[in-house]
């Protein structure tokens, strides 16, 4: 998992800022058929060069500093060196997301009822009006989720489901001979408080929370704890 020597929280406000600043012909650009914009950061493409149009089926790669990617009202957070695919329906929204290496953070509004399928190397979340956590921890062969609040499915390919619904962080990794089990983890990994909460205001929204203490507890910069 990435562990981050600076504020993400400053690194997305610089991204979501430099989007609003440059012209916009030149910086995010809308791919028409997907809906889907680059609101700050760097992406590689594996089929093109142009680092700013996002198609479906197309191998996005993460570079430094992660990337904030905009799909009307869903908006995610990737880490650097994250590698993800997304699929969309006819109308143009992102119906599933293939991630092949790194994680997301995943805002979706509270109509998201049809649902929008994250999936790794074992298993899949189908995100029903949710924020989630999403990633693939190749160094332990797992997939890990936490559901920052909202619903979601988790089912591991190899056998094991689970419906989630939560007010705060609650995570579970999904090993690859099948199960849902507790994260083993005393924090949320590679994703804070305060992200969510400009994420959200970002697209016009509040975090759907009920916080614990009445007030947010996870901040960055955190490095995520040791993996086990």
């Amino acid at each position: 998992m990435c562990v981050h020597s600076f504020s993400r929280r400053q690194a997305i406000r610089r991204l979501v800022a430099s989007s609003l600043v440059l012209a916009a012909p030149t910086f995010p650009v809308v791919a028409q058929a997907s809906q889907i914009t680059l609101e700050g950061g760097l992406l590689k493409l594996k089929r093109s060069t142009d680092g700013k149009v996002i198609y479906p089926g197309e191998r996005v790669v993460v570079g430094t500093g992660g990337a904030v990617i905009r799909s009307r009202n869903q908006i995610f957070y990737m880490d650097d060196g994250t590698e993800a695919e997304f699929a969309v329906d006819a109308d143009g929204r992102i119906k599933k997301i293939f991630v092949f290496a790194g994680g997301l953070l995943s805002l979706f509004g509270g109509e998201n009822g049809r649902g929008t399928k994250i999936v790794s190397a074992n298993a899949s979340a189908t995100i029903r009006g949710t924020t989630t956590y999403f990633s693939w921890q190749n160094e332990s062969q797992r997939t890990y989720v936490c559901c920052c609040y909202g619903h979601l499915d988790l089912e591991n390919d190899k056998g094991g489901n689970l419906k989630l619904e939560t007010t705060y962080h609650n995570a579970f990794v999904l090993p690859l001979g099948g199960g849902v089990q507790p994260a083993p983890y005393e924090r949320p990994l590679d994703h804070y408080d305060d992200d969510i909460a400009f994420l959200e205001a970002h697209v016009g929204r509040q975090p759907r929370w009920i916080l614990p203490t009445g007030k947010m507890n996870f901040f960055a910069p955190r490095p995520a704890p040791p993996l086990t």
